[in-house]
C-alpha cells in the first residue's frame, strides 16, 4: 500500500471513531460516568489511534481483526476496604466509586419463570413446585420458614400489639403454635423461635409444629428478641430518656439477660456459623458507617471493622448460611451526597483483610424480605410484582446476567409485597 493510501485509511478510521458514538456495552462509555474522566478519555483516545493503526496495518496486509463489543465487560477495579478496631481507627478516607454495570440495574422480567423460593402473596402460599395454600385464616404474614414437614408462619403484629406463630402443612388446617406475644423471631432454618410476652423472654424448638424444650427468663426493660447467635438470643433495646438504644445477648438457662448492652452497633445483619460472631454496622469516630464483626462472648464488642464500605443505615441485609457473603444496601460512591441506594455484595472473607474485589454492586436496593437460596444465590422482593435474584459467582467474575428479575405469581391485581420463605434448599 502506498504512503498516501495508508494516510487516507488512518484519517478515515479516526473520523469514524469521532462520528460514531461508543456502543452501550463499551466499558469506556460507562466509566465516563465516574471519576477519572480525563485519564480514561486520554486512554480511550490512545486506544482508538492504536486500533486504527492496527486495523490499517491489517488492511495493508490483507487481514482485518473485528472485536465483538456485544459481550458484557468485566467490572472495573473493585473497592478495597481496610480493617481495624473502631475505637483505635481513624476516620476512613471517602470510598472510591464501586464498579458500575448497567446490566445490574435493568434486566427483562421473566414472566413465565417459577419463583426460586416459596413465597406468600396476599394471603396465599406459593411453593416452588407449584402448590398453593390458603392462609386467609392466619391473617397478615410477616415472616415464614420452610421446615421438613411444613411451614412456620409468623403473623403481623395486630392493632393491640400482639403477634403469633402458626404451623402450616399440606392437606391440613393451619394450627396455632404461639399466640398473643409482644415480639417473636424465628432462627434462619425455622427450627427455633424466641419471643417476649409481657416481662418474660422464652425460647423453644419447633418439632412437627409444636413447641419443645421451652426455656424462660426475665426480659430486660424495653427489649425484644431480634435474632439468634448459636444457642444465644440477640436482643434489641429501645432508647428513651437516659437509656440509649443498643443490642444485648440472652443466654437461655441463665435467667435474666445480664449481658451489658452494646451501644456501638446501629444495625445487626446476622450471625456467622457457630454463633460466636455477629455481622453488624457500627459508626467510627466521625459518625460514618463501618462494617463490623462483633464478639458475642465479649458483649458484642467490635473486633474487626471495615470503614470504607459505603453502607447505608436502613438496616436491610442478610448473611449467607455459610458466613461467606453479606448482601446489604449501600451506594456506589460515598463521596456523592445524592448517590442512589443499591444492593452491595460483600465478601466477608476478604473485606476485613484489605483484599481487592471484596465489595461489588449487586443491582437495585433491598426493599423487602431477603432470603439466601444457597451459597451462590440470594433473592429479595422488589415491590409487589417482581423478585430480584442475585448470582454471586457471576457478580464475582464480572459476568453479565448476574441479576435477574422474576415476576411474582398472581400479582397483577394486587399491591401487596410478597413475603419470601426462608429455608435451605436441602430442607425441601
Amino acid at each position: 500500500m502506498a504512503t498516501d493510501d495508508l494516510e487516507r485509511a488512518l484519517r478515515q478510521c479516526l473520523s469514524d471513531q469521532a462520528v460514531d458514538p461508543p456502543a452501550v456495552a463499551d466499558l469506556a462509555d460507562r466509566a465516563m460516568r465516574r471519576a477519572r474522566r480525563t485519564r480514561r478519555a486520554r486512554n480511550g483516545a490512545a486506544a482508538a489511534v492504536g486500533l486504527c493503526l492496527f486495523a490499517t496495518a491489517g488492511v495493508a496486509s490483507g487481514h482485518l481483526l473485528l472485536v465483538d463489543s456485544s459481550q458484557p465487560p468485566a467490572l472495573a477495579e473493585p473497592l478495597t476496604v481496610t480493617g481495624g478496631d473502631v475505637a483505635a481507627s481513624t476516620p476512613a478516607a471517602p470510598a472510591a466509586p464501586l464498579p458500575f454495570s448497567e446490566d445490574l440495574r435493568s434486566q427483562p422480567l421473566a414472566a413465565t419463570q417459577a419463583p426460586p423460593v416459596d413465597l406468600v402473596v396476599a394471603g396465599e402460599l406459593h411453593t416452588v413446585d407449584g402448590q398453593r395454600m390458603d392462609l386467609a385464616e392466619i391473617g397478615g404474614v410477616a415472616q415464614a420458614s420452610r421446615l421438613t414437614d411444613g411451614w412456620l408462619v409468623v403473623t403481623e403484629t395486630s392493632a393491640d400489639g400482639a403477634a403469633g406463630v402458626w404451623f402450616v402443612a399440606p392437606d391440613t388446617a393451619p394450627q396455632v403454635v404461639l399466640t398473643g406475644v409482644d415480639a417473636v423471631v424465628v432462627d434462619p432454618v425455622g427450627t427455633r423461635i424466641a419471643w417476649r410476652h409481657g416481662a418474660e423472654l422464652a425460647v423453644a424448638s419447633v418439632v412437627h409444629g409444636e413447641l419443645a424444650g421451652t426455656r424462660r427468663g426475665r426480659a430486660p426493660e424495653q427489649s425484644r428478641p431480634v435474632g439468634f447467635a448459636g444457642d444465644d438470643v440477640l436482643l434489641e433495646r429501645d432508647g428513651g430518656g437516659e437509656r440509649r438504644r443498643g443490642y444485648g445477648v440472652w443466654r437461655p438457662g441463665q435467667g435474666e439477660s445480664r449481658t451489658s448492652w452494646s451501644e456501638t452497633a446501629s444495625v445487626v445483619y446476622g450471625a456467622l456459623p457457630g454463633g460466636q460472631t455477629v455481622v453488624a454496622q457500627v459508626h467510627d469516630a466521625s459518625g460514618g458507617p463501618c462494617l463490623a464483626l462483633l464478639d458475642v462472648e465479649q458483649g458484642l464488642t467490635a473486633v474487626k471493622t471495615a470503614c470504607a464500605v459505603p453502607l447505608t443505615g436502613d438496616g436491610r441485609g442478610a448473611v449467607s448460611a455459610d458466613g461467606r457473603w453479606l448482601v446489604a444496601n449501600g451506594v456506589a460512591d460515598a463521596r456523592v451526597a445524592s448517590e442512589p441506594e443499591l444492593a452491595l455484595l460483600v465478601d466477608l472473607n476478604q473485606v476485613f483483610d484489605d483484599q481487592i474485589g471484596a465489595v461489588r454492586e449487586a443491582g437495585q436496593r433491598l426493599a423487602g424480605s431477603t432470603v439466601w437460596v444457597d451459597h451462590d444465590s440470594v433473592v429479595h422482593a422488589a415491590g409487589a410484582d417482581q423478585l430480584v435474584q442475585i448470582n454471586v459467582d457471576r457478580i464475582s467474575a464480572g459476568q453479565g446476567g448476574a441479576v435477574e428479575h422474576i415476576a411474582v405469581p398472581a400479582s397483577a391485581a394486587i399491591d401487596v409485597e410478597p413475603v419470601l420463605v426462608a429455608g435451605a434448599p436441602d430442607r425441601r
